[in-house]
């Protein structure tokens, strides 16, 4: 098996990091005075906002693993992910800003998913989903 690019470990802590930080803020959403005034401001529920929350941390935590494993399909899941995410944020959030900070960081991220040592890491080519036969 090829080495992990040290690119997808760090990667694949971030997400962790972030799936981590996403939730205790979740929790917290509610009890924070700061947060309530930005709900306010958006267009859906509170609920909605802790709902979300959630199955994004599920699903990244997902695509962490699966990076950390070399499964082709969490590359994808997470870029698909992120795009219905950044669509959903261009509708709630206030801030419009925070909208294109995270446009930023998911093609930082989705470009470093697709070098060719990541291609190598994943056995697999552009949007495949499974890993390539290897003959040898």
């Amino acid at each position: 098996m090829e080495k992990r690019p040290v690119s997808l470990t760090v990667i694949a802590v971030i997400l962790i990091i972030l799936v981590v930080l996403g939730l205790v803020g979740m929790v917290m959403m509610g009890s924070n005075p700061v947060m309530m005034k930005a709900v306010e401001q958006m267009h859906v529920p509170l609920m909605f906002l802790q709902a979300w929350s959630v199955i994004g941390a599920i699903v990244t935590a997902i695509c962490a693993y699966g990076i950390l494993k070399g499964l082709p399909w969490s590359r994808v899941l997470y870029v698909v992910w992120g795009i219905l995410g950044l669509i959903v944020s261009a509708y709630t959030s206030p801030m419009k800003t925070s909208v294109v900070f995270g446009l930023v960081i998911l093609v930082v991220i989705s470009v470093f998913l697709w070098t060719n040592a990541a291609n190598d890491w994943f056995q697999a080519r552009g949007l495949m989903l499974s890993r390539e036969g290897r003959r040898g």
